[in-house]
């Protein structure tokens, strides 16, 4: 089962949440830092760093039910290519020793609606899943220390209570008095479990089919299920009990162990800080870079457009990205491009993939040259042509700083296992026509000649924190487009 057999990703900080009812969606978000909409075949999710740490949290709502919990649970995954899944919300409490407020950590999850009917009376065939054991611990030491406290309302820091329990999933809301028939029957059957909800086990069963993806449910209890829930609805308790729930997987979540140092690479430890400071760690040497013109495969995507193209080099180029991850992303870079505004919807892009680079691009018809990569070694790559109101391409500071903060947005954006620290590198390609200027005073009918076409290339000789690109995404982009205009008006002096 993937409960016992799936490995944390300990190369990722991405973590995937779902939730299904806006107050639960709202308790999370609220733990979120500059969250910011990401778009995928249809499905909208947030992208935001969990506030005191580098993970990055992608939250959707899957709506109430299990099979949509399934669907977007499976979805997610695929997306996002996560460290680890959570579902967290409310559900009612089945036992007495269970009181609104509690946390409730599921160890297992029971789908109930399931059975055969014959003369004899009504036979179960449930189907259970078990939460991942790694998951598993880390909840049972934050509930051990207990830090995580702090964060509940002063009343309630005490009595709150954390279970780690199986849990009941079907397809309706229990609210009926202790000896009614539904109650009677889990009770009979499912003695073990303490609370019922709606969406466990569309997502465990997801989750287990991903073979790769640890998996854990937290719940908040909002009411006993027996009848009285409208009474405490009309308390507060659902708020209550999704915001206890959301605190406390925060503290999971923050709790997951950090990425590890590779051995004998560079020691980015001084560059790692919590503030949003933009540090730099030099290399001993240049990292290796595949410029655009070595990334394009054919020459159908050979433009005579002046280009501006941005590459994030992992460092250090320890690891692969999957082959099978490969197939999958160059649908997902189209999606990722039109989400962002950077392709149209009426535009036509060329997707080429293989064994080392998935690829999506415009073709180049009137100039209009776009297009994102990432190679199989994690290079991350997005280019687009420079603005020419005229006869001549512009880079102009103030635009070029704008469109490489909304590169490094899109690059960020991608959905493959991020390496812990990149190189950036910047440059323009076809510079004959190419002039510095601010676009509002460009002449259209002069144009000025370079004597050489040779690229400008700010070479990648320093990396950064990959939580360095979202934190820091304006500050990198200044930086950058001042380095790369420095070696366009000095060219024996490349940087």
């Amino acid at each position: 089962m993937l409960g016992k057999g799936a490995e944390l990703n300990e190369a990722s900080d991405k973590i995937v949440v779902l939730t299904a009812l806006p107050l639960e969606y709202q308790a999370v978000r609220s733990l979120l830092e500059d969250p910011r909409r990401v778009d995928h075949a249809g499905t909208i999710f947030e992208q935001g760093r969990l506030a005191g740490t580098s993970h990055t949290v992608y939250l959707t709502s899957t709506g109430p039910g299990n099979d949509s919990a399934a669907a977007l649970t499976e979805r997610a995954v695929s997306f996002v290519q996560p460290r680890a899944v959570f579902f967290t919300g409310i559900a009612g409490g089945l036992k007495s020793d269970i009181s609104p407020g509690d946390i409730v950590v599921a160890t297992e999850v029971h789908a109930y609606h399931g059975g055969k009917q014959d003369p004899d009376g009504f036979k179960v065939r449930s189907r259970s899943w078990e939460a991942s054991y790694q998951l598993q611990q880390v909840a049972q030491y934050v509930a051990n220390v207990g830090t995580w406290r702090s964060k509940l309302p002063e009343g309630v820091r005490t009595s709150t209570a954390v279970h780690f329990k199986p849990i009941v999933a079907g397809d309706v809301v229990l609210n009926a008095p202790q000896e009614s028939s539904l109650r009677t029957f889990l009770d009979h059957s499912y003695n073990g479990a303490v609370a019922v909800e709606m969406e466990g086990a569309g997502f465990a069963s997801a989750a287990h089919k991903t073979q790769a993806v640890p998996h854990l449910m937290i719940r908040g209890i909002s009411d006993r299920a027996d009848g009285t829930k409208q009474n405490t609805d009309g308390l507060g308790l659902q708020e209550a009990a999704a915001s206890h729930a959301a605190l406390f997987l925060a503290e999971v979540i923050t709790q997951l162990s950090p990425p590890p140092t590779s051995v004998g690479g560079p020691d980015f430890s001084t560059s790692r800080r919590l503030d949003d400071e933009l540090v730099w760690q030099p290399l001993e040497q240049p990292a290796v870079v595949t410029w655009r013109k070595n990334l394009i495969p054919t020459s159908e995507y050979t433009s005579s457009a002046s280009l501006l193209e941005l590459h994030l080099v992992p460092v250090p180029a320890t690891s692969r990205v999957p082959a099978v991850r490969m197939q999958q992303l160059t649908a997902e870079l189209v999606d990722l491009g039109r989400s962002e505004g950077f392709f149209t919807n009426l535009e036509h892009v060329e997707a080429y993939d293989s064994a080392e680079v998935a690829l999506v691009a415009v073709k180049d018809r009137h100039n209009r040259s776009a297009g994102i990569a990432i190679t199989r070694s994690g290079q991350r790559s997005a280019w687009e042509a420079l603005p020419h109101p005229g006869l001549s391409y512009v880079l102009d500071e103030d635009r070029t700083r704008d469109r490489i903060g909304i590169l490094l947005k899109i690059l960020d954006s991608i959905a493959s296992p991020a390496a812990s620290h990149y190189a950036p590198a910047v440059a323009v390609e076809n510079t004959t026509m190419v002039t510095v200027e601010r676009l509002s005073e460009v002449n259209p009918h002069s144009a000025r000649i370079r004597p050489t076409d040779a690229p400008i290339e700010v070479q990648p000789e320093e990396a950064i924190g990959v939580e360095m690109i979202s934190r820091c995404g304006r500050e990198l982009a200044e930086e950058l487009t001042a380095r790369l205009i420095y070696s366009f008006r000095n060219p024996r002096r490349q940087w």
